[in-house]
């Protein structure tokens, strides 16, 4: 049996918690926290939570405390003071040294955000194509070099953004785009390379790096989008007629399952079959708001597409 991975834990955790219930969500979540590699935050907030909302309290005060106390993470100040799963907590003096020692915590992590770029594959003086890879929300550049680094990916110098938007330990987002897209630009120009530039991404950070080539901020070869979270796909038709008979080539991936994205997904690749851009839409059966199992197999097969010349 495959590796579960982390996204689809999480993913698998909310499912039974909405079909479920709180008390099997969480000892799900707990019986398989410790098998995979992820924001450990993260993990630590899922397992917490759904303890609290099953009012197991004071389970759920004790990992709360070893996330907090023993690993030194932070939450949100505004989540924790608003979360409904957390209302069963809110009468313990200690929850609430917790959130005061968070808000803290997260105070001095917002003056201290800043972007940053994670360089893989630069040893050499010899140029090599560039293929950045942009996280998705709650995510981090960490996460994303372990999905994108893989073999069919070793001849490229790999980069991988992170936001300067932070949620809580270790988890960023690019809720604001404008400044996300400044960004990426910035990141890119530091790259300095004469070399072929493909943008990849999952999720939000899709959303993100199109929003660059639309407003040519970059100028990339082709890009690869993963479960690609793109809001209000409508207002971006104008835009995207400024692709066509440019030689831009795009490979888009998403799970049947993916209820977010897979909408959206679709709609992109109807606009950029009106601008008779070249790409490809990979419908994966049984796959959900995550990367697929055999992800180099279809990077192999994205590249190969985006490198073919006409």
């Amino acid at each position: 049996m495959k590796k579960r991975s982390y996204t689809r834990l999480l993913n698998e955790t909310i499912t039974i918690y909405e079909e479920s219930g709180s008390l099997k969500a969480y000892q799900f979540m707990k019986e398989h926290a410790k098998n995979v590699e992820g924001n450990q935050a993260q993990l630590y907030n899922f397992q917490y939570a759904l303890a609290a909302a099953s009012d197991l309290k004071k389970e759920a005060l004790g990992i709360m405390e070893e996330a907090i106390i023993d690993q030194g993470y932070w939450y949100a100040y505004e989540y924790l003071q608003a979360d409904e799963d957390l209302d069963s907590l809110r009468e313990f003096e200690k929850f609430q040294e917790l959130v005061q020692l968070c808000k803290q915590r997260e105070e001095k992590a917002m003056e201290q955000a800043k972007p940053a770029l994670t360089v893989l594959n630069n040893e050499g003086e010899q140029e090599r194509p560039v293929l950045m890879a942009v996280h998705g929300d709650q995510e981090n550049a960490e996460m994303t070099a372990v999905a994108w680094n893989r073999t069919a990916t070793k001849k490229y110098k790999l980069a991988f953004p992170q936001s300067s938007q932070i949620q809580f330990s270790d988890a960023y987002e690019w809720e604001d785009a404008a400044l996300g897209v400044q960004e990426i630009q910035d990141h890119v120009n530091s790259l300095s390379s004469t070399e072929k530039l493909i943008i990849g991404g999952f999720s939000a950070g899709c959303h993100v790096a199109l929003r660059a080539i639309l407003e040519q901020r970059i100028r990339v070869d082709g890009f690869i989008f993963v479960a690609p979270w793109i809001p209000n796909i409508d207002e971006w038709r104008d835009a995207i007629d400024s692709l066509k008979n440019s030689n831009i080539k795009a490979y888009i991936i998403c799970g049947e399952e993916d209820d977010d994205c897979l909408e959206g997904s679709k709609a992109l690749s109807e606009l950029l079959e009106a601008q008779e851009v070249a790409h490809e839409l990979k419908i994966i059966q049984g796959l959900d708001h995550e990367y697929p199992e055999e992800f180099n197999e279809w990077l192999h097969r994205a590249l190969q597409f985006i490198n073919k010349r006409d």
